[in-house]
């Protein structure tokens, strides 16, 4: 869903050379004293309210736009921390990021005004800043520990030199106060400044990430030409570096060959020489790799593994001896992978701002905790201080298995995940008034014909983030209303967004459905919670759906890798029946399997053929080929989001023989109840 944030220690010895050493002074030298009458408390515009995961913040009569897209992660981080400070008394701030921001401020019910220059934002709100809080770069969790003490002060985030540039008081220096230790970070937080903070929310962002740098210049060296799905070109390749040989340093990125099916390289092994001589020799997503690991930020790890599919790609960065003449590297891979390689660095770090606004408006603790390994206890300790229903908002580290690692962690603590980690503006648009209320269409009263019946969903509509942003540019597509198709979209933008959803609402064709992105009122995996609690999660979801008019149900069971998916358990399932009014629920699990008609919630196993439309039509017909042919077919599908659109769903059905209708969800779902 989102980026990855890498360890790269050669990379932040190069880049963060001036941020600060990485020593560790006493924890105890930070100012740890409560907000004083010289700021005003954490979120004064801010309410929580029974039944809602998401505060209400004071109604927006007019805005100022700031546009922040020709600035650096530094300055956004600062901007953005700003506009937290603003916008938690009356939200009056709104940035721009990048075009779609702009797409929707004619949704806005608000007046606007643009500001020349975006920096005007620190004199106009001066007099609400008590001051700075200074971040190390070289231990990048104080990004997130700045945030937090910032949003508890009344301050924002800023670089030294942006403390001195725009002549604001120091709070806190974190410069030197700790090594790059985030278990030692968040500890600290937790001792000392979570009893301050509001504990209606937990918020995970990545405190830096990776930006691409201009004008590199990428030699291809080797390239996997066919679909390689199976592992069946696992071997060991050999690469010539020798051309990229001129600065002492070379850089090596792996990517997908073909990115719209999910394949993309898979290694395993890595062995450079240098005339001769063996220099770097480590398996991925070991202690020998962090050495040598630039940018892992587009790419995921398991076990002795490290993958990058669709538009992601890992990068390595090797010191070439001095005097070397020729270099080469043993990768040891498999799938469908392009290798290329330069002499020059291709990105460099900043700050991740995204999301910031939120986290400083509530006084809400930022973390990032990987869930796996040594910190997934702490990760685990976190969840254990809230209440159950609580929201977790923002991301994991490491993709996907930090998806499936977290979502699950967060399930066991009865916690719901929001991804919200590239949502932006997010105090504005939670102010805006619109309505979203909306009900579901009447049941079909048609007759069940003997043919095959098949419903397509586009993914991730769980993700805020998603719904803001690549979800707009889809629904913009051309192809869009000219098939039926289901809309993952998330519940809880009634709180966070109604002006997004109501967007989706008013421009819906008769061939756009919005169904629930997974699971309900959030990202969870319904096996995975407590029992006793589970009743939490699908009250608020049929609250949130009855409100929103979702009567359909995109849902996960935890994923076991290599394993297929198992259905949900009658328990789950019954309690969706008893709270949530469900036509019926799409399941990830490629089998298709589907209950039996009668059942207290329909539920159908959704496949996936990932690749192009050829793969997708044909996986459709040997499901057909394997029907008895006894009474009708349903059959259900996953869109990628990220690398379909609406046109490509268009020539889908195109291809599709003609005795199979396509249908949107609900009235799937009403065929099927029928087939008793």
């Amino acid at each position: 869903m989102t980026s990855d944030l890498h360890h790269p220690l050669s990379r932040r010895t190069l880049l963060a050379g001036t941020a600060g050493t990485a020593g560790a002074a006493p924890l105890g030298a930070l100012t740890t004293a409560p907000a004083s009458a010289e700021g005003p408390p954490p979120g004064r515009g801010v309410r929580w309210k029974d039944g809602r995961v998401f505060p209400s913040f004071s109604g927006a009569g007019k805005i100022t736009v700031a546009d922040l897209r020709e600035l650096d992660g530094f300055d956004r981080l600062l901007l953005i921390t700003l506009q937290g400070l603003v916008n938690r008394d009356r939200p009056e701030v709104y940035v721009i990021l990048d075009d779609v921001d702009e797409t929707w401020l004619p949704d806005l019910p608000v007046r606007a005004r643009r500001l020349e220059d975006p920096f005007a934002l620190v004199e106009e709100h001066r007099d609400r800043i008590t001051g700075a809080v200074v971040y190390d770069l070289a231990s990048p969790h104080t990004v997130n520990l700045a945030t937090t003490l910032a949003g508890l002060r009344g301050g924002v985030v800023a670089s030294a030199e942006q403390a001195e540039r725009f002549s604001l008081p120091i709070l806190e220096d974190l410069s030197g106060r700790f090594a790059d230790v985030p278990a030692a970070v968040h500890d600290w937080a937790m001792a000392n400044l979570w009893p301050e903070c509001t504990h209606e929310i937990l918020v995970g962002l990545p405190p830096t990430q990776t930006v691409a740098v201009d004008g590199i210049e990428w030699t291809e060296l080797l390239r996997e030409p066919e679909h390689v799905t199976d592992s069946s070109n696992l071997d060991t390749y050999t690469v010539d570096l020798s051309g990229a040989l001129g600065t002492g340093e070379v850089f090596v990125r792996l990517t997908d060959g073909f990115t719209s099916d999910g394949w993309g390289p898979a290694l395993t092994g890595v062995e450079v020489t240098a005339d001769g001589e063996v220099i770097a020799s480590f398996v991925p997503n070991t202690p020998g790799e962090e050495e040598f690991l630039f940018d892992g930020s587009g790419s995921s790890t398991k076990e002795g593994l490290r993958f990058a599919d669709g538009g992601g790609r890992m990068i390595y960065r090797f010191a070439v001896p001095e005097g070397t003449a020729a270099l080469s590297a043993a990768l040891t891979l498999e799938n469908q992978f392009v290798v290329s390689a330069t002499d020059q660095a291709p990105t460099r770090v900043e700050p991740f701002a995204s999301f910031r606004d939120f986290s400083v408006a509530t006084g809400a603790l930022v973390s990032w905790l990987p869930p796996s390994g040594e910190s997934g206890s702490q990760f685990e300790e976190l969840l254990a201080q809230v209440e159950p229903g609580t929201v977790y908002a923002g991301w994991f580290s490491n993709d996907v298995a930090g998806e499936w690692s977290g979502v699950e962690l967060c399930s066991r603590a009865s916690v719901i995940v929001v991804a919200a980690d590239f949502y932006v503006n997010a105090t504005v648009l939670s102010a805006m008034r619109a309505s979203t209320r909306a009900k579901p269409a009447a049941p079909s009263q048609r007759p069940v014909e003997d043919r095959t019946y098949l419903t397509l969903t586009i993914g991730e509509g769980d993700n805020i983030q998603y719904c803001q942003r690549h979800m707009r540019e889809l629904w913009d597509d051309p192809g869009r209303g000219a098939v039926p198709m289901n809309w993952t979209v998330s519940p809880l933008l009634e709180d966070i967004g109604p002006a997004i959803l109501k967007h989706f609402q008013d421009t819906a064709t008769e061939n756009d459905l919005l169904v629930c992105g997974p699971s309900g009122a959030g990202y969870t995996y319904g096996d995975s919670w407590p029992q006793e609690d589970w009743g939490v999660f699908t009250r608020l979801s049929g609250d949130y759906q009855r409100r929103t008019g979702l009567d359909v149900v995109y849902a996960y069971s935890t994923p076991r890798p290599g394993e297929p998916a198992e259905p949900l358990p009658d328990w789950v399932l019954e309690q969706y029946a008893a709270d949530v009014d469900l036509r019926g629920i799409l399941q990830t699990d490629e089998s298709g399997a589907i209950s039996e008609p009668g059942a207290a919630v329909p539920l159908i196993g959704i496949l996936y053929p990932a690749g192009s439309v050829d793969v997708y039509v044909n996986a459709i017909l040997e499901r057909i080929e394997a029907h008895d042919g006894n009474g009708p077919l349903f059959l259900a599908g996953l869109i990628n989001a990220w690398s379909w659109t609406p046109s490509d769903v268009v020539a889908l059905v195109e291809a599709l023989p003609s005795d199979v209708e396509v249908l949107l969800a609900d009235e799937f779902f009403d065929l099927f109840a029928r087939t008793a």
